[in-house]
């Protein structure tokens, strides 16, 4: 069944009641935003790298492009930076989310979010925390990604069944992180960087079914 709204499926045969979902460049493309202020960080600090920074950070992190090519104040840099450019601009979700939580929701699921972000992460969910059961944030005291902590706990706590859990994400760390805690995965991988490392691949929010 189809949403009249986009066309995004309900998803009412999906093997999952259960996601936990990733927030940077899965929920929301806030990467162009984050890219930029990397950059502009890297500029102040002289710091050079001849990869592709854009795959970089998809594939490993920022915090960890700031421990092998920065400093500690670097990194703080960045993070204000970045803070800086997303109030100038707020970030927005991908167009076919809100109406892809909406339907799980309907269809008696759940939505979680797991968030490297600190609190700004409510004010960018605005309205739609109410879809969601619990949003963890790095105000918690979690280990990150690819560790399993957090989402071991909201398994726990919420007593989720695992065979119907999926941990979503955009980046091989979101997929560990959902292996290790024995839970399946979709990857959200726009320009096929990362092979099929994940149960499930979209390379767009649009092929939802």
């Amino acid at each position: 069944m189809k949403s009249e709204e986009n066309g995004i499926e309900r998803n009412q045969n999906s093997p999952f009641l259960n996601y936990i979902w990733d927030f940077d460049g899965t929920l929301f493309n806030t990467y162009p935003t984050m890219l930029k202020a990397l950059k502009m960080a890297m500029d102040k600090h002289d710091i050079h790298y001849s990869g592709d920074l854009a795959v970089y950070i998809k594939q490993f992190s920022i915090k960890q492009f700031a421990e092998n090519y920065g400093n500690p104040a670097f990194l703080e840099d960045y993070h204000q930076l970045e803070h800086d450019l997303q109030m100038q601009t707020p970030p927005v979700f991908y167009a076919e989310i809100p109406q892809i939580l909406q339907n799980i929701v309907a269809d008696g699921g759940q939505n979680f979010v797991l968030s490297h972000r600190d609190a700004t992460t409510y004010d960018y969910l605005g309205k739609w925390q109410t879809l969601f059961t619990e949003i963890i944030t790095s105000k918690q005291p979690f280990a990150r990604k690819p560790s399993p902590e957090a989402l071991l706990y909201l398994l726990e706590k919420y007593q989720l069944d695992k065979a119907v859990t999926v941990m979503v994400g955009d980046r091989p760390l979101d997929v560990e992180a959902g292996k290790n805690a024995g839970i399946s995965t979709l990857l959200l991988d726009e320009n096929d960087l990362f092979g099929q490392i994940a149960d499930i691949k979209y390379k767009k929010w649009s092929e939802w079914k």
